[in-house]
C-alpha cells in the first residue's frame, strides 16, 4: 500500500463558530475556496487579498479582478455604508446581519458576518446566501 502524497483537505468551519476568525486566519488564499459561504480577506486597509469562488459566484465579479481593489468602493460599493464599511473602523469586529446585495448582481439576499480583531492578520466581509431572516 502507498502513501498518499497529497495533503489532507483542510476542514471547513459553520459560519457562525465563534472561532471562525482564527480559522479564517490559518487558510491560505487558495483554502479560503474550500469554505461553505462567501468570503472577502481584506488588509486593514480594505484591499482586497483574496476573493473566493462562491463570493464570485454570487456577484459574477472574478477573484482577478477583485483582488488589489478596495473593497467598498471599488467592488462592492453597496456595501458602503454605516450599516457595514464603517463598522470596520472598530478594533475588534464580529457581528451578523441580514442583508441584500445589489450592486452587479440582481438583489440577493444574504447573512453577512463581518470580522477583525486587534491581533488578526486581515479583516473579512463573510457571505452566506443559506441563512437569510426573511
Amino acid at each position: 500500500m502507498t502513501e498518499s502524497t497529497n495533503p489532507p483537505k483542510q476542514q471547513t468551519i459553520a459560519f457562525s463558530d465563534p472561532n471562525l476568525l482564527e480559522w479564517l486566519e490559518q487558510q491560505s488564499n487558495e483554502q479560503l475556496d474550500d469554505a461553505s459561504f462567501g468570503v472577502v480577506r481584506m488588509t486593514r486597509d480594505g484591499i482586497v487579498e483574496a476573493y473566493c469562488k462562491s463570493e464570485s459566484h454570487i456577484t459574477g465579479i472574478s477573484p482577478a479582478y477583485a483582488v488589489g481593489k478596495y473593497y467598498f468602493t471599488q467592488i462592492a460599493p453597496c456595501a458602503n455604508n454605516v450599516m457595514i464599511a464603517a463598522k470596520y473602523a472598530r478594533p475588534h469586529l464580529d457581528e451578523e446581519l441580514d442583508y441584500i446585495l445589489t450592486y452587479v448582481c440582481d438583489p440577493v439576499r444574504v447573512r453577512l458576518r463581518l470580522l477583525k480583531s486587534p491581533d488578526s492578520t486581515y479583516q473579512y466581509f463573510l457571505v452566506n446566501r443559506k441563512y437569510f431572516n426573511a
